[in-house]
């Protein structure tokens, strides 16, 4: 094999295929499960190309990473989706603003399941015929998704927080954009995007890692013919408070802050995070005052997130008191600013992050899922748990310390 790392007693693999496909390994065999996924670097801010040799740039259609994964389980000889089902294994993929994943799980016939997974993933089969019965599918989840409050209030905040970046667009697209795309953009779309040498296969359980190359270098290189690239955005916020009826008992809201959309690398993710659970966390100050003024029966979900382009943090959370909730995370954000992070407190959530990431080691799902999270890095949760474990105070104060945050909040709220 190639590269061999080692983490909290475990093992992880790293080897690339001839036609530049990287391969990560996490093997464990005292597991009955196994899981594999193919991570594409390719999302739903995708939405410009730059063939190569020019400097004009074109536009795909809004959605079309999304149409993509739904369309690639239909293959020449059947539905592939089924195909998994049939067989013993369950086969999901989803899409966000980076990347697109296609995966399994099974407990059985994993090298058989695996070349289906690798077989599928370089078979566009994009026939007019059915990418229209295709559409009437996508539209109907586009309508269920904007009746769910948290999509709707998560999609509210990002038109607020962006104005030119397409992480400001929904995933699926809008009825519209669907009803436009045809069979040949999706063609072109693949050729553009879906590039071997760019792929990263996740295998995870007991699996038996020369095998699983023996399949892997039968996928082989493609011409890279163009790049995406990414309009400029602005760092301010486009509108600070939008609300929307959907006659719910109880409001929610989302609380957005645009942060600058510098290349994150794993050990500022680490920071970041650590400083969102100190922030905000149940054990904050924040949301002890929150608590006992009667703004949070809970801590708030937090989440960040960024990509080429774009990076933002939020915190998402119910009641009628989204205002003040907002008003004092500022508030809270500045307190730390000017105190500084307690030692105790810091070690504290150090301790709890590193807790959290030796549990993922004992799920096959838990590990391949994290790994996705992981591949935007080009690194695997060795790294991930290395970078948490060495990182220092100041580390976490220098995100704090260079970020303003009031006149970078938006507010969504669903009623």
């Amino acid at each position: 094999m190639g590269l061999i790392k080692h983490a909290a007693g475990e093992t992880i693999l790293w080897e690339r295929t001839t036609s530049g496909m990287r391969c990560c390994f996490y093997p464990k065999r005292q597991f009955g499960e196994q899981m594999a996924a193919v991570v594409v670097p390719y999302g739903a801010t995708g939405m410009y190309w730059r063939k190569d040799g020019t400097d004009r740039p074109e536009t795909f259609p809004m959605g079309a990473a999304h149409f993509i994964e739904h369309k690639l389980f239909q293959q020449p000889w059947g539905d592939a989706f089924a195909a998994f089902s049939e067989n013993g294994a369950s086969a999901n993929a989803f899409t966000d603003g980076r990347r697109t994943v296609y995966y399994f799980t099974c407990r059985t016939q994993f090298l058989e399941h695996l070349r289906r997974l690798l077989e599928f993933v370089q078979t566009p089969y994009f026939m007019r015929e059915d990418v229209e019965k295709e559409k009437g599918i996508i539209t109907s989840e586009i309508a269920l998704y904007e009746d769910r409050p948290d999509w709707a209030a998560y999609q509210q905040m990002m038109e607020m927080m962006y104005q030119n970046h397409p992480i400001r667009f929904p995933v699926a697209g809008t009825v519209e954009s669907v009803e436009k795309t045809t069979a040949e953009q999706l063609r072109r779309i693949y050729d553009v995007c879906y590039l071997p040498q760019t792929f990263l296969l996740i295998c995870c359980g007991d699996v038996e890692p020369r095998k699983v190359m023996e399949l892997a270098e039968r996928v082989p290189r493609r011409e890279k013919i163009g790049e995406l690239v990414y309009p400029r955005e602005s760092t301010q916020i486009q509108e600070r408070y939008r609300e929307r009826i959907l006659s719910l008992r109880q409001p929610i809201f989302h609380i957005g802050f645009k942060l600058c959309p510098q290349q994150i690398q794993l050990r500022e993710k680490a920071a970041m995070e650590l400083l969102l659970e100190l922030w905000a966390g149940e054990s904050s100050a924040f949301f002890e005052e929150a608590y006992e003024k009667e703004l949070l029966d809970e801590p708030l979900s937090s989440m960040l997130e960024h990509g080429e382009g774009y990076a933002f943090c939020a915190f998402s959370g119910g009641g009628s008191h989204g205002e003040e909730t907002a008003e004092l995370l500022v508030q809270a954000w500045n307190t730390l600013r000017r105190q500084g992070i307690e030692r105790k407190a810091f070690e504290r959530v150090q301790k709890k992050k590193i807790g959290q990431t030796l549990r993922l080691f004992q799920s096959v799902t838990a590990t391949g899922m994290a790994q996705m999270d992981l591949a935007q890095y080009e690194a695997d949760l060795s790294d991930w748990f290395r970078s948490v474990k060495e990182l220092q105070k100041q580390d976490v104060e220098k995100w704090l310390q260079n970020t303003r945050m009031e006149d970078k909040m938006v507010l969504s709220v669903i009623r």
